[in-house]
């Protein structure tokens, strides 16, 4: 019986250990999904110009994936144009301090050598970029050192600045070494008493207060020349100011979307573009955010606000630019196109490859990049079967079409909204903003 029960228990360890690592596999992946989430005890305000500040930094292209991400699907080396974007979220904590979660989504372009097996896919984070863009928003806040001077307090000298006598009168004081009372015992040359002990020394600690006291007040005397004389120079004609504290910036010229951050009043940024209401300003370094034109303040010598949309559309850039055209294999699984060749547009944002744009933005560029491969298409070309317009960016997104439906469509067999129902949208939340294929 007993080796009956060893053998059943030898041929049950190599399942239980199976079930086990997969368990252990499964619960990784889930951690490696949920975001980081750290409480910090500065103000909200200052919590939220920090992770401002952490954003420009916190997104970009990964120069390898080892160490960054968890388990992948497939190999890591097969995979290319790695782009990682921090998401930020700032939410009250329960102990009424300010909690910042951060969330990193991963993209990368995973070539198949079966070219209808490739395309982009989002691959787990392993914790470590969650953790740099919160070690980045305390070490703005000043964190560390702050976490220091708490771990190793310095012994701040305090004075009793009572007028009465520090030692009650009557009460019984011990004895020092050599039979003199304490109160008869006086420190060593050079050492400093806590406690003053003598009208004297609280007179001069007195003394000492009065001069810091006018010392600071010609402090503040001389930041307000300052402050004057700031105001009375001549400032650049690009700057634009804020008018009320509280104001939203957001990350795109449309209502409705969550903001950056709120700007308080007086806060200046530089002006990119002008775009109907909006106004493009420079945050820091590559951040960028969007401002309605009625909660800013213009130089003196910055046209009236009525004259603002004609400058905008003079003014306003292209938001993408074509990094490769090239004719090659479809690089999916569409079967429309499998395996076939077709015209293939890889773009970028014009102004950071880390730059998020609108589903509206993409597909108007999708369109304009359809119209213009339709145009330089010649009949006699039969070579190639359709059009693909690939997003290099931290986003991605790929659209394709056939040239035969970009054909009705142009000779009016079909609508444009049939024509789009005809695409291949991937993923469709890149181009529609109801995610969903129109």
């Amino acid at each position: 019986m007993s080796q009956a029960n060893n053998n059943r228990g030898q041929r049950c360890r190599p399942v239980a250990l199976f079930a086990a690592a997969v368990l252990l596999t499964a619960s990784g992946l889930t951690a490696q999904n949920d975001p980081i989430e750290r409480t910090f005890t500065d103000p909200r305000a200052e919590v939220e110009k920090a992770v401002t500040a952490a954003k420009v930094s916190s997104s970009g292209k990964l120069p390898a994936l080892e160490g960054f991400v968890g388990q992948t699907q497939h190999p890591v080396e097969r995979y290319e144009r790695a782009y990682y974007q921090c998401l930020f979220q700032i939410m009250p904590a329960l102990t009424g301090e300010t909690s910042v979660r951060v969330t990193v989504k991963i993209t990368a372009w995973y070539a198949d050598p079966d070219k209808q097996k490739s395309g982009y896919e989002i691959l787990p984070s392993n914790g470590r970029l969650e953790n740099d863009a919160l070690d980045r928003v305390e070490e703005i806040l000043g964190g560390p050192a702050a976490s220091s001077a708490k771990a190793e307090p310095q012994t701040a000298t305090k004075y009793n600045l009572s007028i009465g006598p520090a030692i009650p009168r009557g009460s019984v004081i011990g004895k020092a070494p050599g039979g003199a009372t304490a109160a008869e015992s006086r420190p060593p040359a050079g050492a400093t008493s806590s406690t003053p002990t003598t009208e004297a020394e609280i007179q001069d600690l007195r003394t000492k207060r009065v001069a810091t006291e006018k010392r600071v007040q010609q402090l503040n005397n001389a930041l307000q020349n300052l402050q004057e004389l700031y105001d009375s120079q001549s400032k650049p004609n690009d700057l634009v100011a804020v008018k009320k504290t509280g104001t939203p910036v957001s990350p795109r010229p449309e209502e409705g979307g969550k903001p950056l951050f709120a700007a308080t009043a007086k806060d200046q940024f530089e002006m990119i573009e002008l775009r109907g209401d909006w106004v493009h300003v420079q945050i820091s370094g590559e951040s960028r955010g969007w401002i309605r034109k009625e909660h800013l303040e213009f130089p003196e010598d910055f046209p009236s606000p009525s004259s603002i949309p004609a400058i905008a559309e003079a003014k306003s850039p292209d938001l993408f630019r074509v990094i490769r055209e090239e004719n090659g294999p479809y690089p999916g699984n569409w079967e429309p196109l499998r395996g076939k060749s077709v015209k293939i547009y890889t773009v970028q944002p014009a102004q950071s490859p880390t730059l998020e744009t609108t589903p509206r933005e993409k597909r108007a560029l999708v369109k304009e990049l359809f119209l213009r491969a339709w145009k330089a298409h010649s009949p006699a070309d039969a070579a190639s079967a359709g059009v693909v317009v690939v997003f290099d960016s931290a986003d991605g997104g790929l659209a394709a079409a056939t040239l035969s439906s970009l054909r009705q469509w142009q000779e009016g067999e079909i609508s444009e909204t049939a024509f789009w129902q005809s695409c291949s949208l991937d993923p469709p939340e890149t181009f529609s903003a109801t995610g969903k294929k129109e």
